[in-house]
């Protein structure tokens, strides 16, 4: 508010009785309908620049994002499809390292053991092919995704995440805020006013001054509130992930096949992305500045590519912030950190963030202490740092080439707390006996995450046990059974025309009942 002297301050002290994001793209929409969600009664009002556009690319996500639209914020599913037009994603599939490629799928394939044989499902996986390791990797390789039940109906599951294109996402969720009475305000900041509580006001392009309590600060890389006025430390991930480029484009789809995965592919200097939509496949190229010119990275793209459309190279650095929470100003999304593409971390990052800030309001009846900031902070920093050491072990070994950028990878790349893991894997194998000391159960990546990575890229390790005749049997058995199932389940087309026929029902229990949704609900008692 405005004093009658004209100064700004934000009353009263130490409550949140209202709150302004800065920023309309995915990230702001998250924030602000999250916010809302969990305190109805307090005002949102989110401001977006009309000059900055929604940058309109195919996006990857994880199992994190639809476990928070639907089971926590409660969004309608069928609306969803309606109005975002998300396609179906069961993992990644890497053309990466020696094997012509492997499946990391978002259930339980390498964290898990079969009755019959001895050993867990990695020891099996040593070498010849990585398909129908588990259903989830025989419905990719069939390009399906759900099985036929003998009624012939399909077998619902909740082990998936989305392909979605922004401008959809983001015109979803807009209406959405829209609803529930989030204010939009279509204007510019072009002043930052401080106080001691941190921001004290923002001042439009129009000419109002916009007032707050708290401030999130939404506004992507630029990091308006957090890195540009409050001057937030920021810590570079530079020796773990070299990527800070990416030349991306598109494709209206043709007779190609429906891919329900992202396809992460070896390139000379990076790696390139496959994600699927209903009508169009986009692709990018993600590469290193100091070991390719952006010239350079476009030819090789265009070569691997030569049906997309015009490109356009996005830059980005790869780090976080300190904190995330600092004074009055919370940072989500790209305005608090990034990693990379790989591994499509961004959006459950931003539905993390979202969540943690929400119910940390909720608990402390909004009035925000020094000792939840902290807490908030110190989940911001090891949510943020896991991310960097999974991400650095996809590069520290992949052997498909050879030549300068691989080379300084596998040499160099940091691999900062994921190097206990790495060297428990090498002395013992793809074992989960001592997965609750290695893996934090807030880790989104799980145990199988690390495992597919590992064994996928064939990473040697001591060798204590070789399946004899009987148990390979055995194995390859549990293979064909995996096949004969996937081989007659629903793709992806078949799924398309089931969910948009006038008699279908979305099943109530998706996600109660689905491990995604155990697993986020125990992460989220970590703070």
């Amino acid at each position: 508010m405005v004093n009658t002297n004209g100064t700004l301050t934000n009353a009263p002290a130490g409550v949140v009785n209202r709150i302004v994001v800065l920023g309309g793209g995915s990230a702001g929409f998250l924030a602000a309908i999250t916010l809302k969600y969990r305190l109805p009664d307090v005002p949102i009002t989110l401001i977006r620049s009309p000059d900055i556009g929604i940058i309109g690319v195919g996006e990857s996500t994880t199992a994190a994002v639809p476990v928070h639209l639907h089971h926590y914020l409660k969004l309608d599913i069928g609306e969803f499809f309606r109005k975002a037009e998300p396609f179906w994603k069961l993992g990644i599939r890497f053309l990466w390292g020696k094997r012509p490629y492997f499946d990391y799928a978002f259930g339980n394939q390498m964290d898990c053991k079969f009755h019959i044989l001895k050993k867990g499902t990695g020891f099996y996986c040593d070498e010849g092919p990585f398909d129908y390791v588990g259903i989830l990797s025989g419905l990719m390789t069939h390009n399906s995704i759900w099985l036929r039940q003998p009624n012939g109906q399909p077998l619902i599951h909740g082990d998936y995440a989305y392909h979605i294109e922004n401008v959809h996402f983001v015109a979803y969720l807009e209406g959405v805020a829209a609803r529930m009475g989030v204010v939009v305000k279509d204007d510019k900041v072009v002043e930052v006013l401080q106080n001691d509580n941190g921001v004290a006001g923002l001042r439009l392009e129009s000419g109002p001054v916009e007032t707050a309590d708290l401030y999130v600060d939404c506004s992507g890389f630029v990091s308006l509130l957090l890195g540009k006025t409050l001057k937030e430390p920021y810590i570079s991930f530079k020796s773990s992930l070299y990527n800070d480029r990416a030349v991306i484009s598109w494709w209206n789809r043709t007779d190609e096949p429906m891919q329900p995965y992202t396809t992460a592919e070896t390139m000379n200097c990076g790696w390139c992305w496959r994600i699927d939509h209903e009508h169009q496949v986009a692709r990018g190229y993600v590469y290193s500045s100091d070991f390719i010119s952006d010239d350079e990275a476009d030819a090789e793209f265009r070569a691997k590519n030569p049906q997309v459309k015009d490109t356009r190279v996005v830059k980005y650095r790869t780090g976080r912030f300190e904190r995330a929470w600092v004074k009055n100003v919370v940072g989500v999304g790209n305005a608090c950190g990034f990693v990379e593409p790989l591994e499509s971390t961004g959006l459950g990052a931003i539905c993390a963030q979202s969540q943690a800030l929400a119910e940390t309001l909720v608990d402390c009846d909004r009035r925000p202490r020094p000792s939840s900031l902290k807490q908030y902070n110190k989940r911001h920093a090891k949510d943020w740092d896991t991310i960097r050491q999974f991400l650095a072990m996809h590069f520290k070994f992949n052997e498909r080439l050879d030549n300068t950028y691989w080379r300084a990878c596998r040499a160099d790349a940091d691999l900062a707390s994921a190097a206990e893991i790495v060297e428990f894997y090498k002395e013992n194998g793809p074992t989960v006996v001592w997965r609750i000391m290695l893996i934090d159960d807030a880790d989104p990546f799980n145990m199988e995450g690390y495992l597919s990575m590992l064994v996928g890229q064939q990473v040697p390790y001591q060798k204590t046990f070789v399946p004899d005749a009987q148990e390979w049997n055995s194995w390859q058995q549990i293979r064909q059974g995996i096949y004969h199932r996937a081989s007659r389940a629903f793709s992806v087309k078949e799924a398309f025309a089931l969910i948009r026929s006038p008699d279908w029902v979305w099943p109530s229990w998706l996600f109660n009942n689905s491990p995604a949704v155990r697993n986020w609900g125990a992460a989220l008692t970590k703070t």
